[in-house]
């Protein structure tokens, strides 16, 4: 049998595993106050057994690990959800942001400026031979074109810083990338499984805020690295000690902005769908285009009914029509300044067509050009100074719409469609603070729920300290009895 030697060893492994437990339970307490820290435990294993015969002896107990208390699919969830709340934040900021603009109802609003040029055109239906409703009319036009287009550069600045933000939160990815790659570096080859939990509070520390900027996928390998990848699978950002960069190649999204590339190579624009990044994307792409087309239609829908009037139509006392158009695309410049046309796409057949407007310059050099005539009966004759028949067909449309762009929108009255404008933004702006409000409760939800089983209870503790105490007393006293024991046999057979 084991002599008093090996008691002695074994009473000292009890004694300096419960020492190395007492750290732990101290590391804990010391942390307990430090944001991100996650509660280690100590794992004891009884050594293996020494064989004296046919029998077994014990011969103590180890240390064998130092084990950050997580629930990995719980933080799968937060990544998931976090990632969702972000992008439904920065959705709704974003739409916030215009919503005012876009449903002004004030008299600087696209409805009350719509209004103010229909009215125009009643008044000169009842004197369509004063020259100052004419002049009237035509600071009405300019004064519902110069609303319509601050309308729609609200939504192009919006779109452009946007697309600032997507070069932006690129670079914050591929930081947080590098960064979580080092880790895994240091996790992958640390000594003993689980040793280096601080490594670990830091990826995961980072790896949430990683989840605020994109959708992201996370597993982890048999070393304890990390694998993330995009969660529409679009492809992999960090992948053991390697990270692949994003980046940003303009000219390959909607109307040349910035395309998001993974490795230089794969354009994963459309597989980013949340975190700010993914909510980024969606505004400068989707979202506030969306908008930009429903003017576009509006600007078309009037434009194109009143000038085809006032090309059919004739001047007080004209022999003919005016061939004239009321309003006119005129022409754009690029960022550079160069002259460009609208840009009609199968998404938006009429896009451009706010920036392009224009009161006819002629119309305004001349405002006889104002058709308010109708065609002379009998044809032969020119058309009577009073006639106002074209005019009250112009004024008409404020109520009627027309047909002829093949909308449904367009074919309801004016006010109708800017109604409806406003009332798509507002339902936007409510929809994504609703959605933000129940992510961000569900994200707190599961953040207390993982601080419930990773984060450090000071009862816990006491109690931990407590039982290792005893632990370490009983051992002190087990080596005391055999130090007793190795004394008396010294002191026996000494003599």
């Amino acid at each position: 049998m084991p002599g008093l030697n090996a008691s002695l060893y074994l009473g000292l492994s009890g004694l300096q595993a419960q020492q190395s437990a007492l750290n732990v339970v101290g590391q804990n307490i010391a942390n307990v106050n430090t944001p991100g820290y996650t509660r280690q435990r100590a794992d004891l294993t009884t050594n293996f057994s020494q064989v004296e015969g046919q029998v077994y002896f014990g011969t103590g107990v180890s240390l064998t690990s130092v084990q950050g208390i997580r629930d990995r699919f719980l933080d799968l969830q937060i990544y998931r959800e976090t990632a969702k709340q972000t992008g439904a934040q920065e959705r709704y900021t974003g739409l916030n942001a215009i919503a005012g603009s876009l449903a002004d109802t004030g008299s600087s609003g696209i409805a009350a400026q719509i209004q103010a040029f229909f009215q125009g055109v009643q008044d000169l239906s009842a004197q369509p031979e004063n020259a100052a409703l004419r002049a009237n009319l035509i600071n009405k036009a300019q004064g519902m074109v110069s609303s319509m287009k601050s309308r729609y550069q609200l939504l192009d600045d919006q779109r452009n810083s946007a697309d600032q933000s997507v070069r932006s939160l690129v670079t914050e990815v591929n930081t947080l990338t590098k960064q979580i790659a080092n880790l895994n570096q240091s996790i992958m080859t640390e000594a003993t499984p689980g040793a280096n939990n601080g490594a670990r509070d830091q990826r995961k520390a980072l790896t949430d805020k990683l989840a605020e900027l994109v959708g992201i996928s996370v597993f982890e390998g048999a070393k304890g690295e990390y694998q993330i990848t995009l969660d529409s699978g679009a492809g992999v950002l960090v992948n053991g000690t390697s990270s692949y960069d994003l980046s940003t190649s303009a000219g390959g999204a909607l109307d040349g902005k910035s395309s998001v590339m993974l490795g230089g190579t794969f354009d994963v624009t459309g597989g980013i769908k949340e975190g700010a990044l993914g909510a980024k994307l969606d505004l400068r792409d989707t979202i506030l285009p969306g908008f930009q087309k429903q003017l576009d239609e509006l600007a078309a829908g009037i434009t194109s009914q009143v000038n085809l009037l006032n090309r059919s139509g004739y001047a007080p006392g004209g022999a003919a029509p005016t061939g004239t158009d009321f309003f006119r695309g005129s022409v754009a410049n690029d960022a550079n300044g160069l002259p460009t046309s609208l840009s009609p796409s199968a998404a938006n057949p009429y896009k451009g067509m706010v920036a392009a407007l224009a009161v006819n310059a002629a119309v305004v050099a001349n405002p006889s050009l104002i058709a308010t005539a109708g065609a002379p009966v009998p044809p032969a004759v020119t058309a009577a100074v009073g006639d106002n028949r074209n005019a009250k067909a112009m004024a008409s449309l404020q109520t009627s719409g027309n047909s002829g762009l093949g909308g449904v929108v367009l074919g309801s009255p004016y006010a109708s469609v800017v109604g409806t404008l406003v009332s798509d933004v507002g339902n936007a702006v409510q929809t994504w603070d609703t959605n933000a409000t129940a992510q961000q409760n569900l994200v707190l939800a599961l953040q207390n729920q993982r601080d419930s089983i990773s984060g450090v209870n000071l009862d816990e503790e006491a109690s931990s300290m407590m039982t290792l105490q005893r632990g370490y007393q009983a051992s002190a006293r087990f080596i005391s009895v055999i130090n007793q024991l190795t004394d008396q046999l010294v002191n026996q057979f000494g003599k």
